[in-house]
């Protein structure tokens, strides 16, 4: 998708972080944005702030979780003329220990990163198709999503799948003119640290969210990643990296491919 002028992109956790930077990115290139956020204030923050320039924009309180929700978020996209672009952001994160992991820690993670983006990327990629005029789909995975360990491992069950829903999707939507890319950071400075505190109350908690904080207290800028996922939409990228950790991956299929020698 060369040109962004004009386009309108729908940005599920637009309120904060990736989201945020993301939809800065769009919004000068005169992108118009509809900012997706369960952070009511947060959304409408950014799309005032988006929209004070030469762009239109709307906030829309969003829980990724609810069918409910989802739905009145592509009503108002409608009403808002459509969209192109779908970038389908929101994300929560758990980590520590494996084996302290407690199936409400599971659900929780999964519910929003890959239920969530289940939810909305069906929903809005019909709308695309249904528009007829193409388009290009955004789902935001993780380096986690690649390579896996002992901890956080809700986090990268759900960045596992959103990988292969994304593959998927791509493969699919690709007769039609639509694009679709992975977006896979590395460590960037959000508040992702602070997925603890939109947990329901009673939950049996194993793992925390502040587990990641030393990870990404020394991470990229979000501000910085914006640039990198335009460039990606353009030239309709499979995969945005924000970082070059190829040698890991290289080391992790390298181990994949050593084991099929036992086949010959």
């Amino acid at each position: 998708m060369e040109q962004l002028e004009g386009k309108t992109a729908v940005i599920t956790g637009g309120g904060s972080g990736i989201g945020r930077a993301i939809a800065r990115a769009l919004a000068a290139e005169g992108t118009h944005v509809v900012i997706a956020d369960i952070d009511r204030e947060a959304a409408t923050a950014v799309a005032d702030e988006l929209g004070a320039g030469r762009v239109r924009s709307l906030a829309v309180h969003t829980d990724v979780t609810d069918d409910g929700s989802v739905e009145a978020l592509e009503q108002a996209v409608r009403d808002f003329g459509g969209a192109d672009i779908v970038c389908n952001n929101a994300g929560v994160y758990l980590g520590g220990p494996m084996r302290d992991t407690t199936f409400d820690d599971w659900r929780f993670v999964l519910s929003v990163n890959l239920d969530g983006m289940f939810r909305v990327g069906q929903r809005f990629t019909a709308l695309l198709r249904e528009q007829g005029r193409g388009g290009h789909v955004v789902n935001t995975a993780s380096i986690g999503g690649f390579l896996s360990h002992g901890g956080a491992v809700a986090y990268a069950a759900s960045k596992f799948g959103v990988v292969a829903y994304s593959e998927a999707l791509r493969a699919d939507l690709e007769p039609e003119g639509i694009g679709v890319s992975t977006l896979c950071p590395g460590p960037i400075r959000t508040n992702l640290a602070d997925s603890d505190k939109l947990r329901a109350p009673g939950e049996r908690a194993g793992g925390k969210s502040q587990e990641l904080w030393d990870l990404i207290r020394e991470g990229m800028e979000p501000e910085e990643l914006g640039p990198l996922v335009v460039s990606g939409i353009r030239d309709n990228a499979a995969y945005i990296f924000t970082h070059d950790w190829s040698e890991m991956f290289a080391a992790r299929f390298q181990a994949v491919l050593k084991d099929f020698e036992r086949l010959r």
